[in-house]
């Protein structure tokens, strides 16, 4: 009996990571990067089976640092500076978090527990932190949270040589995993349409989707969930 393949192709990506269910996910760094058209899908590519959502945050990278030469007076300094932005983010409703993929509240009582790195210049020492903001309303937009953001670090007092650097503003996203089920029938919805196209005789089978969830930024505001995965169709 001839059995006839169609493979539901994955994003054109490598290495992707799994997102992890009840925390907050950062849709930046190096899992944005890991394609070249870096946050939007590739045009000349393939895209997965799927499901596209609003994130709920826009995130942007700070680089708090101090390029101060003794490398004590640096720390210092560059907490000082963490800390008068902790200060000011209060104020300003924006909440600073910190995390590789997974973002946990940056306080007073944990700040310094964050990773101390070098900067790009030699003699600079820097945390990176991020400063969250809820991604509401239908003409929320990242021009619009990037000058925000800018004007909010502008506004921090530096001590001594800190200084804070800004990096590009991306999405977050909370629980993914919240999402799993209404991929999965996205899915099947597709599989079984692709079925129905070769007549009553046929029917589908799905393999993969016991594995783990991935995404994807798809559009300024929006992400892209998926489960690598594969269908076969074929005679019943």
């Amino acid at each position: 009996m001839k059995r006839l393949i169609l493979t539901a192709a994955v994003l054109g990506v490598a290495a992707p990571m799994p997102v992890l269910a009840q925390d907050t996910v950062v849709v930046t760094g190096s899992r944005q990067d890991r394609s070249s058209a870096n946050a939007y899908f590739r045009n000349d590519g393939p895209s997965a089976i799927g499901v596209t959502r609003r994130a709920d945050y826009f995130v942007t990278p700070l680089f708090v640092s101090s390029d101060s030469r003794n490398p004590d007076v640096r720390v210092e300094e560059l907490f000082t500076m963490l800390s008068a932005t902790l200060d000011r983010a209060q104020q300003q409703g924006i909440t600073l978090v910190a995390g590789r993929y997974t973002l946990e509240p940056v306080t007073a009582a944990n700040m310094r527990a964050l990773p101390i790195t070098g900067g790009n210049r030699p003699d600079t020492s820097r945390v990176q932190i991020y400063a969250r903001i809820p991604l509401k309303g239908a003409d929320a937009n990242v021009r619009d949270t990037a000058k925000r953001i800018a004007a909010f670090v502008k506004a921090v007092p530096a001590t001594g040589r800190s200084f804070i650097d800004v990096g590009t503003t991306g999405l977050a996203i909370d629980n993914p995993e919240q999402y799993r089920s209404d991929v999965v029938r996205h899915i099947a919805k597709e599989a079984t349409s692709y079925a129905s196209m070769f007549g009553t005789g046929y029917g589908v089978e799905i393999n993969g989707l016991d594995g783990d969830l991935y995404w994807q930024q798809s559009s300024e505001t929006e992400i892209f969930l998926y489960i690598e995965h594969d269908f076969a169709i074929r005679p019943r």
